[in-house]
Formats: structure tokens, sequence, C-alpha cells
């Protein structure tokens, strides 16, 4: 047994959060409520010119040989309070206007019935007619030209780029997402008083929701089918759909420019693997034992893996892998220079390497080959986002996914893309977890850099050089990489230190403000020219020991690879061995104890700055801090669900000898939350991308109990409400290094936009609190009708550079009891 565990601690009490902020007309709805008549006016101008534009190109559209499409859809473009928007409770369906697609405060979206209700509640607001007082919160209708708008909301970037340049006659293969924003709910439980009449109800619902979904479908195919075809099968999400198609250039401009459900059209990005090596290194004698038979098995979906290599097959099921490419059945790594997947693999099984483990040695894991690129080392042919989807639910008994490819470029700023978004739609689903590689910048690509003057690590802030697609991911555990050596010669130098950020690992932050990646592991370096001449290139001394494929000849281990491709595994080996201590536990705890268990290099972490977090995310996890603690150190976690307006409180008690004023030692606060939510697409922030968001808030210095659960509930133990705001506005806060608004901590930083929420603080023992009490809150997102979210929360106290026995003390303080 291990002899420091992590303990878990008993949730305090359970209640509505006291949540602040909002309730306050904004003073433009306030001008427009003041001024019914005239705002009125203006917006019945708009409605009337629109309705007149849109009926004059509907009629030329048989004359120019396009698609038909419904008279009454009409695209509209509206810029509408943001307050509202972040309302759980308005939509626009009243208004018979569906959301397509949302952007800080502006709205794309299609009036289903020709503009007529929107048109009779701006009428009725001139009289204050009840129903329509929200159209003071309609700023504005734009009613400019189409062709001028709706490509720069609907096309990815490196479409707009070309959009002056697409050609009539041309076909282009584009991925396509079309809003269908019908959520269901929760299944209500049959087995509850009056259950079974709320479970037809529902059923009818989702019988009403299909039938309108192939309704969207057939519109959309026919639509197509008119300039070309689709492609690949339909991914479907709470709020939309998508697919890839082949269609004209005149299809093109027309789906973008004139169809009403469309919110993102982008390019179908190249998905890759790093290149192979031809690396040789000694072969090992070690003695290699299998798996215990119910250890985890981890999903490898890469280039096939090398099945029967001498330092892998015992950790093979045979008969379980499987390729998803068309037409080649093999599930072998046949990519050249001793392939990809086999590396990776071989990372899961052997994190730092095999020369110098100890005789014998046990796998952790079994892996599984999920060959889904070519001999090439590339996707084709392939949607990612129905792949995502068709290896999940065809390897269900695998519940953790290492995936070390990526596109070729930075992931896309609008919306979250189709492949991460259906990324985050399993991991809450099926209570998985991806582990995913942040993306390499290519060697081409940093010599670009450094000839143009742009020096390591400066060129790493460049636009280009973000976290490639699908690493913006919400919920997936996002690795970079980071140096392990540093080596210079009379020719050569590393660039970076030991601990170092890797010189083509891309960096963060996510799409919206996310900390990504969430940690970085040790995937190599590379090493540059010091003659100034630009070379730069892999080297034995900077990348980390690899098993290799010897389909192609070479040895069985390498030092010559490096990527991100290679630091993404070795979390996957952490994350296997956390299964074998916690294998009923929710995924969400996984997150957090490998976020835990992460801490910055060198100076970063006593003073992070945004560039620190950009670089490493939370840092480099410690197998022995994720799994583990000592005498100096203790780790509470706890797991549970909530739902909007929801919190859970917990505590923690610090012994007196520990705060005795006469010693004074640095003590280290670390707190993570970890949750999971359903998903939207047609959003473009965390809040409202995610149904229901959660975050973690704590006491202050000094303040009670008693004293804290007042504030963080509106009726904290049922006892009369003695919250005290100006009282508690007194009290020092704890310094995090992070914190939770992007004007504390580290500037233009949050830890609250993110699903993995870490913090630390470090305090001397003098002034810690005799209790430290936190509250988990949960916040409405865009779900009318909530289902639980689930998480988990890790608190760790640790004595700082001195030897202070504090595990037991602690442990025995809190009343908890050693589980055997």
């Amino acid at each position: 047994m291990e002899k420091f565990p992590h303990l878990k601690f008993i949730q305090k009490i359970k209640g509505t959060p006291r949540l602040f902020g909002g309730g306050k007309a904004h003073p433009i709805s306030k001008k427009n409520k003041a001024n019914r008549q005239g705002h009125s006016r203006v917006l019945s101008q708009k409605t009337t010119k629109i309705k007149g534009d849109w009926a004059n190109a509907y009629f030329a559209r048989k004359r120019k040989k396009l698609a038909k499409l419904d008279a009454d859809i009409i695209p509209v473009f509206l810029k509408i309070n943001p307050d509202l928007l972040n309302d759980v409770g308005f939509d626009l369906e009243k208004f018979s206007i569906e959301i397509i697609s949302e952007e800080n405060d502006y709205v794309i979206g299609a009036s289903l019935d020709n503009l007529q209700t929107l048109e009779d509640k701006i009428n009725g607001f001139i009289t204050n007619v009840h129903g329509t007082a929200q159209i003071a919160d309609f700023w504005e209708i734009i009613d400019g030209d189409r062709k001028e708008w709706k490509p720069q909301y609907i096309l990815s970037e490196g479409l707009l780029s070309q959009w002056d340049n697409i050609k009539d006659d041309e076909l282009y293969k584009v991925e396509v997402s079309i809003a269908f924003d019908k959520p269901l709910g929760k299944e209500p439980d049959r087995n509850k008083q009056g259950g079974q009449a709320r479970w037809e109800k529902f059923m009818q619902k989702c019988l009403e929701r299909d039938n309108l979904k192939i309704e969207r479908e057939n519109h959309f195919e026919s639509f197509i089918d008119f300039y070309g075809e689709i492609i690949s099968g339909y991914v479907d999400l709470e709020d939309s759909f998508a697919c890839e198609v082949r269609i004209s250039g005149v299809g093109f401009k027309d789906l973008v420019i004139n169809y009403p459900f469309v919110f993102e059209v982008a390019e179908i990005e190249d998905v890759i693997g790093v290149d192979g090596s031809y690396g040789r290194e000694p072969d090992s004698e070690l003695e290699i034992l299998a798996p215990d038979f119910d250890a985890p098995v981890i999903g490898v979906i890469d280039s096939g893996i090398m099945e029967n290599h001498k330092y892998i097959a015992p950790a093979i099921e045979q008969g379980s892998s499987k390729s998803y490419i068309n037409g080649d059945n093999s599930t072998a790594d046949l990519v050249k220079g001793g392939g990809h997947g086999t590396k990776v693999a071989g990372a899961i099984l052997y994190k730092d390497g095999i020369s110098d483990l100890i005789s014998p040695y046990q796998l952790p894991c079994f892996v599984r080959s999920i060959r889904v690129l070519d001999n090439d080392n590339k996707l084709v042919d392939a949607f990612p986002a129905e792949l995502m989807q068709n290896i999940v639910k065809e390897n269900f008994d695998c519940s953790v996914f290492n995936m070390s490819i990526n596109s070729k470029g930075t992931f896309r700023k609008k919306h979250m893309s189709s492949w991460a978004a259906t990324i985050d739609s399993l991991i809450h689903s099926d209570d998985i977890i991806f582990i995913i590689s942040a993306g390499n910048i290519s060697l081409p690509d940093i010599r670009a850099y450094l000839r143009s003057g742009v020096e390591y690590p400066d060129y790493l802030q460049k636009l280009y050089c973000g976290v490639s697609n699908p690493a913006q991911s919400n919920f997936a555990l996002v690795v970079g990489s980071v140096n392990h050596a540093h080596f210079e010669d009379d020719v050569f130098k590393s660039l970076g230190e030991e601990n170092d950020i890797s010189a083509f690992s891309r960096i963060g932050t996510g799409i919206w403000g996310e900390i990504k990646p969430d940690v970085v592991e040790f995937g190599g370096g590379l090493i540059a020219s010091k003659n100034g001449d630009n070379i730069v290139k892999g080297s034995k001394f900077t990348s980390p020991e690899l098993i290799r494929s010897t389909l192609h000849g070479g040895g069985a281990i390498c030092k010559d690879s490096f990527g991100t491709s290679f630091a993404t595994p070795k979390v996957a080996h952490i994350v296997a061995q956390l299964q074998k201590i916690y294998p009923d536990e929710n995924v969400n705890l996984l997150r957090a104890f490998v976020v835990q268990g992460a801490r910055l290099p060198n100076g970063h972490f006593m003073n992070p700055s945004i560039e620190s977090i950009r670089y490493f995310g939370y840092g480099i996890p410690s197998i022995d801090r994720v799994t583990k603690n000592t005498e100096n150190r203790i780790t509470f976690y706890n797991t549970g669900s909530l739902t909007v307006d929801d919190g859970h409180v917990y505590s923690l008690a610090i012994p007196e000898e520990l705060r005795n004023q006469a010693d004074e030692y640095d003590i280290l606060i670390e707190v993570t939350l970890a949750y999971t939510s359903k998903v939207r697409r047609t959003r473009q922030k965390t809040k409202s991308y995610l149904a229901t968001w959660l975050d973690w808030t704590n006491s202050k210095m000094d303040e009670t109990y008693d004293d804290f659960k007042d504030y963080a509930l509106k009726e904290a133990d049922f006892r009369k409400n003695k919250y005290d705001k100006d009282a508690r506005k007194a009290l020092a806060s704890f310094p995090w290094k992070i914190g939770d608004r992007t004007n504390h901590g580290i500037e233009g930083l949050s830890r609250n936009n993110s699903s993995v929420q870490k913090d630390w603080a470090i305090l001397p023992s003098y002034q810690l609190p005799a209790e430290i009490s936190f509250a988990v809150r949960a916040h409405k997102g865009w779900d009318k009708n909530p289902e639980e979210v689930p998480y988990a929360l890790v608190i760790s106290i640790e004595v700082l550079n001195a030897n202070l026995p504090i595990y037991e003390k602690i442990r025995i303080e809190n009343e908890i009891e050693i589980s055997v």
C-alpha cells in the first residue's frame, strides 16, 4: 500500500451559490426604451429594406440558375445587447429567428417567417405591447449587402484570404457546418412520481426533433446536390451538424452568401504526424513482463504499431487493433524511418526510455493500434470529426486515447472546430480522456523565422505558432514539449536550455483564452548552427530515447526523433498509472491529478507570466506528485456533480503547530478543478460554448468557515443570512498566481476560462489560517434544461525547501482515515 496516498475529503455542505453581477439594464437599451418611436422607426426601415433586397435576389435565382431556397427564410445580421446573449433564458424564437452564429454582440440569424414576427414586435414596442420590451436590446439590424458581411463571419481565415479568387467553374473541397439548435435536455426518470408522463412527453419531443433535423439535412443536401456532392458522413452535435463537400465555385459563393443556416465554411486541413528517422541505438536485454490482466488499454490513434516488436508485443491484445484507412486493413506502422505510431506506443510503455530501467520491468498498460495515418504519415480521405465518433464507438473498452496527430497550421480562431468539438462532446458523454499533442512548428518555418532575424523563442509569439487543431479542445489534455537537455559544441548549440520550451512546440492560449497546452513533457529539442547560416536540426543529444519500428530496417531503439508527438504519450503513461489506482473514478479526476502534479519549470513557478502559461500550460507533471505524496506534502480530492445554481463547500483544518509564529516555512497551496459539460459550436466564447460552466472560489485569510459559507451559499446550512460584504472586503486574499479574473494575478489571463482550473499560492506558515474553505459553483450556460455537470476538486498543501513532516498532522486534524 502507498505510504502517503491522496485522501478523499468530505463535502461539507450543498446549496445555492451567491453569484454576483448582472441585473442592471444596459445604457444603450435604456436609451432605446426612452425613445421607443425613434428606435422602432429605424429598425422598421432596416427590415423593410432587407425584405425587399431578399425578394429581388430570390426571384433572380431561377434566371441565374442557382439552387432553390425558401422565399420566407431570410438571413439577418443583428447587433444585440451582449448581456442578453449571456442570459440562458434568452432566445430569438419568440421573434421567429433562429440563431445561426454568435460573435461578441453580433448575431447571424435566420428569420423563419419573412421577418413578420420581428416587424410585429417592433411595431408593438412603440405602444409598450406586452412581450415587446426586448426590442430595446436589438441595438441594430444591419441591412448591408450580404456579400460584404457574410464571408468575413462565415469563412475560415484561410478561405477568406482566397475568397476573391474563387472561380465559378472550379470544384472545391470544404468542410461545412450547419446550425440546428434544438436541445432536448435530460431524459426524465420514468421511475419517479409522474416520471412516465414526463418521459412520454420527452420522447415525443425527441421524435419531433428528429423529424426537424431530417428536414434540415434534406434541405441542405438538396442545396449541395445542385452544385456538387457531400463526400463524408454527418457529425452531429448539440446545436449543429457538419460534413465535407465537393462543390463548384458558384455553389461555394451561393452557400456562403445566401444559404441561411450555414455558420462556418472551412478548408479541409492537412493532418500529419512528424517525420521518421533511421537512428540506431544498442538494444537492451531488459526482461519485460506483460501488463496486469486488468491494466488499462490506451488507444493509439496514429500510423499503426509494429505489434510484434520485442519491446511492445507483450502489451498488444491480439485481434483488437483496427485500421480506419479506406481499402487498407493493415494495422502495422508502415511509415519509413522507424515509424510514428510505434514510437508513440513505445513512449507510453517506456516513459523515459528503456536504457536505464531495472530488470524485470512490467509494462503499465496495453496499447491498441488504431491506424488512421497512411504510409506517408498523413490522414487521407477522412473527415476527422466523423473518424473520432467511429473510433470511440468501436473501441468502447478504451477510456484513454493518445492522439499525436494534428493539422499542419494553427487552429481556426472563430468557432471551435468540428474535430475539437466532437472530441469535447465524446469526452463528456462517454467519460473518456483524449491526450493530444499541441502540434509542431516545421523546421522550414523555424529556419525562415531565424533568417528573418526573429530569434528563438521570440518567434513562438507569432500568430501562426499557436496550438494546432484539435489541440484547442476544451476537455482534452493537450501536451507541449520542453527540452530535456542542453547541448553545445564548436558548431552547434541547442535552441534553449534544459526545461525551456522546445523550439518546435506550438503554444497557447486556446481559442477563447483557455490555458493550452495543459501540460508539457520532454519531447526533445533542436540544435542550430552557431555561424549564422541557420542550419536547424534534431540531435541525438537533444532527442528522447524511443522505440522504433524495424520494418524498413534500422535498430529497435533510436535517439534522433523529436516532437510534441513524443511528449504526449509520456502523459498517457502517467494517466495509465493513475487509472490503475482510481479505476472507477470519473475522467475529470485523472485530468485534475495530472495538472495538480504539474509544475512550471525554472523560475516560472515562483513568478509566472502570461508567456509562462502560453509556453508550458501548468508545467511538467511529476508522476510522483500526480500519484502520491511525501511527509512534506498532502493531497485531498473529491468528485461530484452540480446542476445550475448549485454549489458545494469544502474545508480543510490546518494544525496549530504548522501555524506557529516561532517557525517560518514557505507553504504551497495548490487547487485544481476539472469538469466537462455539453457543448455547442455555434457560439464563440467559453461560457456560451458550454451548457454549464463551473468555477471555484475560496475563503479569505482568517475568514471562518461559517462566514465563508454565508458568503458562498445563499442559504448556508439554513441559518439566518449573515453575509457582511464590507467586512469580507476588508480581509486579505490569498496571493493566487493566476487569478480568477484577467486583472488579477497574471494580467490578461483568467483561470475561469478553462475547464481545468489550477492556481497556486505561496505564503509563510505563520500566515496560514486555522481553516481554509473552498466552494465549487455552477453557472448558467446555454442549456435551458441543464443536466448535472461532473467535476473533480484536488487540493494540496506542501512545505517548500524544508523537511517538515505535515502529512500525518493534517490528516489527523481533518479526521480522515486511510482506506486499506
